[in-house]
């Protein structure tokens, strides 16, 4: 059943890893957690305790004690709360005690439905007055200063001004979340520009179509947006932080001055050299459904296996740099550093207590504490942080300020709480690399998969023997490039022999490594090789196909061992001999009988034998580039995995132009019928993997009725 459901996923991986992957989010986790690059949930040490539930403003009034729809709530630098009670039409201020100080209900007890609050250094406080569609700016004490209206510009004069979410920077700018932009008004209220917009890119069908599109046409194209901003915080570095429904870049995003996402992107990460047809494979069948990137800010299933796209309806960023978010559809909070990596996840939906039924505000005061506001269930927690949250936090902070001594002592006692949170080995390996102990930095980052790490590790540690052993590694690359010309020599003369031997014995079939040499000589002379044997068909060997076939998935498999840490696609321990034989053969095997049912109806000479014979050839330059690939990959690294994955892609165009090439040959057929019977063939090939995939199916559902069936009889008469 194991084999069978590895070539299930081989068949069609898009389907069955969205279902694995369901089945892996509905498997029961911790409270707390981490998620990696494969998604899974590594349990962590609990992070947060609740501390207190704030249901209520206490008595400071008769009426209105309760909250009503909270929108959003603030921080200040004294750890006084403010939060924005929406239904209720006020702000309300408590002290670091929470206990209720203040009330205030705007000028003239005017507020309408407000959503957001800023409170500066001196106390001040800033509201955004939603449905009176302005911003108003009130004194400590609550009394009127100034209201910011729609600013008059161009731009803005027109547009519906209804303020939500807002921050004021140290030099009194006002940022304002507005749709796509983050919109900037100055002290005086004039509008000082658009922030933050994300670039949606070109389009080639939109170009055309408002080229050569009617005018009556082009009023009905819709306009491309870029995504929406949800929130934003201001960090004491001075950057804005803010949430959005990016899912190209990211939707966490930490801007410069000039509006500029710094933070982790999802493009900029990846483990796997890019080639076309693995990249498809991998990257837009089986990862389709988290949007083709390895890295995700959250996650993209929820606990019931539900496929979702993150909702984080605020952020805030702690003293040490520590950014927090809330995610709006499965009610997990997540913690990441500023490189972006997750730090911990916990919370949920529910109503117990730790978890929210629709968080929408989060903060957090001096101490660490964090503070989630809950709008449907009206309330305040207050999560304290644990020794072990305080220890990752600690040495977060003490690597970003240079203290790396420190930092590996803190990493090393937060080992001794888990010693499976990845991220200390992370640390630890940094930490090395700083220090420049580069091959103990190699050691720990391999240790946990971080490619990142390990590559500036190696690449510091290749100059530093390279600066060592100069003389005895330039005699070594001479030696190599010397063997490497005799080999290829070696090859062409063997190869050629087979090839001539072959062609001049035509009374003899073809020998076993007679054949083989032949099949080599498809790198040098493909044409000539494969009209050999559609001239030779009958004399061919199938014994040779058969060895070619091995020696490729044997190639393979070295490979996955042999290939240098930071260029490998897989880790070793996912390593799977049958998946990756169904990875490699799936094309070249599955061509065989489309090929021939296409070239069947279509006046093709083509047989079984020479098709799966040519079919195995088109392994050949798989089996040639990537044997000298994995071993030249060891003195490289990510950094130089642009040209390497050159090499590597051209292994699969060498398969694809051998298919090309035999099924012109083969057939006779003329260039443009080659090209629809490529076409026709791959067709066939999709059908062919859909009905395997459905016996497949049918297969297992079948076994286990049989299996249901034989545990009932045993319940029932034994």
């Amino acid at each position: 059943m194991k084999s069978l459901k590895r070539i299930g996923i081989g068949l069609l991986a898009g389907i069955t890893c969205m279902l694995s992957v369901s089945q892996t989010a509905m498997a029961a986790v911790s409270d707390n957690y981490v998620t990696g690059d494969n998604n899974y949930r590594q349990p962590v040490p609990q992070s947060y305790n609740v501390v207190r539930t704030i249901n209520n403003i206490g008595d400071y009034e008769d009426k209105m004690q309760y909250f009503s729809n909270p929108q959003d709530l603030f921080v200040d630098h004294n750890d006084d709360i403010y939060v924005v009670d929406t239904g209720n039409n006020r702000v309300v201020k408590m002290n670091s005690n929470y206990e209720t100080v203040n009330v205030f209900y705007g000028p003239d007890k005017a507020f309408k439905s407000p959503q957001g609050i800023y409170v500066d250094e001196d106390g001040d406080m800033y509201v955004s007055d939603t449905e009176n569609r302005r911003i108003v700016h009130m004194d400590p004490e609550g009394k009127f200063v100034e209201e910011f209206l729609n600013p008059e510009s161009s731009l803005e004069t027109g547009n519906v001004f209804s303020p939500t979410k807002l921050i004021v920077s140290k030099t009194g700018y006002i940022y304002v979340v507005r749709g796509e932009n983050i919109m900037a008004l100055d002290g005086n209220g004039d509008f000082r520009g658009y922030y933050g917009q994300t670039n949606i890119g070109y389009d080639l069908t939109e170009a055309l179509m408002r080229i050569f599109a009617s005018e009556e046409q082009k009023k009905f194209i819709s306009k491309r947006l870029a995504s929406s901003y949800i929130n934003l915080t201001l960090g004491d570095d001075g950057m804005i932080y803010a949430t959005s429904m990016e899912r190209e870049e990211g939707e966490i995003k930490k801007l410069n001055s000039i509006g500029t996402n710094i933070y982790r992107k999802y493009k900029t990460v990846g483990n796997a050299i890019r080639n076309p047809i693995t990249d498809f494979i991998n990257n837009k069948i089986l990862k389709s459904v988290v949007a083709g990137n390895t890295f995700k800010f959250g996650e993209y299933f929820n606990d019931d296996g539900m496929y979702i796209e993150p909702i984080f309806t605020d952020i805030c960023v702690d003293e040490e740099g520590i950014v927090t978010v809330i995610e709006q559809l499965n009610g997990k909070v997540y913690q990441y550093d500023q490189d972006g990596r997750m730090l911990v996840a916990f919370g949920g939906l529910g109503e117990r207590k730790g978890s929210f039924t629709r968080a929408s505000a989060i903060d957090v005061d001096s101490k660490g504490n964090l503070l989630i506001l809950d709008r449907i269930n009206a309330n305040i927690q207050v999560f304290e942080p644990t020794e072990f949250i305080n220890l990752v936090h600690a040495a977060t902070s003490a690597y970003n300020n240079g203290d790396y001594s420190g930092s590996y002592d803190l990493w090393r006692r937060v080992l001794a709480i888990d010693e499976n949170y990845d991220l200390a080995h992370v640390g630890i390996a940094r930490t090395y690399y700083k220090q420049e102990q580069y091959k103990l930095s190699m050691e720990e980052s391999q240790l946990v998969g971080d490619r990142d790490t390990y590559t500036m590790a190696f690449d510091e540690y290749k100059y530093v023997v390279l600066r060592q052993y100069f003389v005895l590694i330039l005699f070594i690359a001479v030696l190599i490039i010397a063997v490497v010309i005799v080999l290829f020599l070696l090859f062409n003369k063997y190869a050629k022999k087979g090839y001539w031997s072959y062609l001049n014995n035509k009374d003899k079939k073809m020998g076993v490594g007679q054949g083989i040499m032949y099949s080599f000589y498809t790198m040098l002379h493909p044409i000539d090789t494969l009209e050999g044997i559609r001239y030779n068909r009958a004399r061919i060997n199938m014994a040779v196909p058969f060895i070619l076939f091995i020696t490729a998935f044997v190639v393979r498999m070295a490979y996955l061992y042999i290939v240098h840490f930071p260029l490998a696609s897989i880790e070793l321990e996912d390593v799977n001999p049958v998946f990756e034989a169904v990875k490699l053969w799936i094309v070249p095997v599955s061509w065989i009988p489309a090929s021939f049912m296409a070239t069947s109806i279509s006046g093709g000479e083509s047989k079984i034998r020479e098709i799966t014979f040519t079919s195995a050839l088109s392994l050949v330059p798989f089996i040639v580039i990537n044997t000298p690939l994995m071993f030249l990959s060891n003195i490289l690294s990510k950094s130089q995995r642009s040209w390497y994955g050159v090499f590597s892609t051209l292994a699969y165009v060498g398969l694809f132009l051998i298919l090309f090439m035999a099924m012109m040959i083969l057939n006779n057929y003329t260039l443009k019928k080659t090209v629809g019977m490529m076409f026709m063939s791959a067709f066939l090939m999709l059908v062919l993997w859909l009905v395997i995939l459905l016996c497949y199916v049918l297969t297992g559902r079948m076994i286990q009725f049989v299996i249901a069936i034989i545990e009932e009889f045993k319940l029932n008469f034994l």
